[in-house]
């Protein structure tokens, strides 16, 4: 079935995205996936622009840079859940271009960045519980953070935006089901907010999507991150499972920044079932990855087939003395080897001449900077 006929200036704003896609000077595939998103504020069912920006997000370079953006705040074998929210919330902060162009609408709210001045003593412990989780997986605070907000929106004088704040919040924080659930209460109310719309389509997208962002590893439950602290640090291990470490205590918030009409030991029955099916994954990770996340299973297992890597990584590696600082340079090899948008199967053919100046920079600068 053919997509519905749509204005010309649509057709020319996706060939513009492909120009910013494709450009050999300067690419840019997130303006590119950002001009997509503008499409979907106005046209939300156009599939064109939904697979251009899986497209976008494709790019080699894009990967690779966000793979090593955040890998220098979580190791990808880091596979605890709330990781997971980290992940999703600092990539849509690296490639999100939705503030840029709406930065004017968001001064005509007063103090956005605290929120309505009624209710923001209550959205900072919403915002403080949801952190709980964020940071610590300590789930009983996103529980509270939903009933803290859903309060707010009710006695705020300004629920519109109380409810965009709420919106972003949860955006920023990678819990993106529920911003979605935010924004779309008050895009029914407030059917003219251009700036909410375009939040939501693209947060929507990240919803729909959250399990095919290629440079993202995929969803665990914490056992390969147990058994890779058991081996390099387990000193560490236990220390991070101590019942005495302030990442496993819950901090409730506090009752006299609470609204009025909760109780610090009430939690409605059905709150922790509604919680579940909007942080639940119903999504399976995409399998045409174009990261072999097989490799993190590799360096697990200590099963690193070096004779697999070109010819100039092999030698590269044969000059190397030292047992600790070969293995962490195959560990480092196979990562970036990993990312088959930028090395595809030719590369590894045995008469590569490529002397692998690139890798190796890389290599160099992230040792660097450590």
């Amino acid at each position: 079935m053919s997509e519905q006929p749509y204005p010309d200036y649509v057709q020319k704003m996706l060939e513009e995205a492909e120009h910013l896609l494709t450009d050999e000077d300067d690419p840019d595939p997130c303006g590119a996936a950002a001009l997509c998103f503008d499409m979907l504020a106005l046209f939300p069912d156009h599939q064109g622009a939904q697979k251009f920006i899986r497209r976008a997000y494709r790019d080699g370079n894009l990967i690779r840079d966000n793979r090593r953006a955040l890998s220098r705040l979580i190791d990808e074998w880091d596979d605890r859940p709330w990781q997971q929210h980290r992940r999703l919330a600092l990539s849509f902060g690296y490639v999100s271009r939705w503030e840029d162009k709406y930065q004017e609408d968001l001064e005509g709210f007063e103090d956005e960045g605290e929120g309505p001045e009624d209710v923001k003593t209550y959205l900072h412990m919403g915002h403080l519980q949801l952190l709980e989780d964020y940071l610590g997986g300590q789930a009983k605070g996103a529980e509270s953070a939903w009933q803290i907000f859903q309060e707010a929106i009710r006695l705020s004088e300004d629920p519109h935006a109380t409810m965009f704040w709420i919106g972003k919040e949860y955006t920023h924080q990678g819990y993106f089901a529920e911003s979605v659930d935010v924004l779309e209460e008050l895009l029914r109310k407030y059917q003219d907010d251009q700036s909410a719309r375009r939040l939501w389509v693209e947060v929507r997208w990240w919803r729909d999507h959250q399990n095919q962002i290629p440079w993202i590893p995929p969803a665990g439950d914490g056992s390969r991150f147990r058994r890779m602290m058991m081996e390099t640090d387990p000193d560490g291990l236990a220390a991070s499972e101590s019942p005495e470490s302030v990442l496993n205590q819950y901090r409730p918030p506090k009752p006299e920044d609470l609204p009025p009409s909760m109780k610090p030991e009430y939690v409605p029955s059905d709150l922790e079932e509604k919680m579940d099916a909007l942080l639940s994954d119903t999504n399976d990770h995409s399998t045409d990855s174009l990261v072999d996340w097989s490799y993190l299973n590799a360096i697990e297992r200590r099963e690193i087939d070096v004779s697999k890597f070109p010819r100039w990584a092999r030698e590269f590696l044969d000059d190397i003395d030292d047992p600790e600082q070969r293995k962490f340079t195959e560990e480092m090899l196979l990562e970036q080897f990993s990312n088959k948008s930028l090395y595809d199967d030719a590369y590894f053919e045995e008469d590569n001449e490529d002397d692998g100046g690139g890798v190796l920079d890389e290599y160099l600068n992230d040792t660097d900077d450590e």
